[in-house]
């Protein structure tokens, strides 16, 4: 995957990695990032859809090991 995260959604993302928590704004920032980066439209999952959010927490992992580009729109 080629695509990488503007700055400011790397750093964003990079405290949700280290927090481990997955509260409410933690899910809006999830969904937000993963409807725009895998071309979607937003949903947020419902909480009990653990599979789900597994999922696109590990998606957005491996566009997050891309690291950042200053030159991506936010």
């Amino acid at each position: 995957m080629d695509t990488k995260m503007n700055k400011a959604e790397y750093e964003e993302y990079s405290k949700i990695r280290a927090s481990k928590k997955l509260d409410a704004l933690t899910q809006e920032i999830i969904a937000t990032l993963h409807a725009k980066y895998f071309n979607h439209q937003f949903f947020k999952p419902c909480s009990c859809s653990g599979k789900t959010w597994q999922q696109w927490i590990a998606q957005l992992n491996d566009l997050w090991d891309n690291g950042y580009s200053d030159n991506t729109p936010a």
